[in-house]
């Protein structure tokens, strides 16, 4: 079991949100990885301090976890979590070596990410599935917003006024790991967004941090996000796991299917390494393959007097 050590913890997470300003989502994220990892210590024969764990303890947790019949991401997930927090306990000086490194880890398939269709998009975008009142004002504004930027569920939930630049029509994001981009805006999309604040200043006084509000005026939060998302995408798509990150994949698909520069996708998108954006390059290829599978004459089907 852990004795007495449980700072550790506090302070990592401490430096997650302090100097590395992780979001709030992925700072619990990393909070249950340590405490998953703990537990599991808990039940061992042997009394383990965080600075006593080395490779082999590790090394039964995924297998544990395995055992479990946790899903590979997910178990890479948290052996990733507790390797961030070991790279914090060596910072400090309180670890030499990291345990959680060089370790085996299951494989995860690759699946190509799902996307809407263009058309159901023009569908989502006319505006006809939302009510006319302010809720649905806001709510098709958190679409349009998922879509036609990129960002990630907790980048809304958390977005504030301050971070769009009004007068240069873009948007200030404040991304995993305390990394910020600028994301232009359309002018549709700024029509929205400005609608948008001028009913909710009118219904609302100034007293929410964040730029999307409930209609209640308060502050929302990534559950909120996410319940629009499954409210409306149902209407548009057949696609079972309707989060907002399925706009966020459409949003790049769309983007690579008509020509986009992969690099500019990777600034959009705010991904660390090329790898993350280049599986949208197989979306497009599919269906280059698919249009020329249906159009191309070397590439139809052979005709019975072809055979003779």
């Amino acid at each position: 079991m852990i004795n007495g050590q449980d700072t550790y913890a506090a302070m990592f997470l401490n430096y997650l949100e302090r100097e590395r300003r992780v979001p709030l989502e992925t700072l619990r994220g990393y909070g249950d990885d340590v405490e998953y990892f703990k537990a599991f210590l808990d039940l061992q024969p042997v009394e383990y301090s965080w600075t006593s764990v080395d490779t082999e303890i590790i090394r039964a947790w995924i297998v544990s976890l395995a055992g479990k019949g946790n899903k590979p991401s997910v178990i890479r997930r948290r052996v990733a979590g507790i390797r961030s927090f070991y790279r914090f306990l060596q910072r400090i000086g309180k670890v030499t070596m990291n345990p959680a490194l060089r370790l085996p880890l299951p494989k995860v398939p690759k699946r190509l990410p799902r996307f809407i269709s263009v058309e159901g998009m023009e569908k989502l975008g006319s505006g006809h599935l939302f009510p006319s009142d302010f809720s649905g004002l806001r709510d098709r504004l958190i679409l349009e917003l998922l879509y036609g930027t990129g960002m990630r569920r907790a980048e809304v939930a958390n977005l504030k006024e301050i971070d769009i630049q009004w007068d240069r029509k873009e948007i200030n994001v404040l991304g995993k790991g305390g990394k910020s981009r600028v994301i232009p805006v359309v002018s549709s999309l700024y029509n929205l967004l400005t609608k948008y604040r001028e009913e909710r200043n009118t219904l609302f006084e100034k007293g929410a941090v964040t730029f999307f509000v409930t209609d209640k005026g308060r502050d929302i939060y990534t559950r909120f996000v996410y319940a629009v998302s499954i409210r409306y995408l149902g209407m548009v798509t057949s696609i079972e796991n309707k989060g907002p990150h399925l706009l966020r994949h459409t949003f790049a698909t769309h983007l690579m299917s008509n020509g986009a520069d992969i690099q500019a996708v990777k600034a959009l998108l705010g991904h660390s390494s090329l790898a993350a954006t280049q599986v949208y390059m197989h979306n497009s290829a599919e269906r280059l393959k698919k249009i020329y599978n249906q159009a191309h004459p070397k590439a139809q089907r052979k005709r019975p007097e072809d055979n003779g």
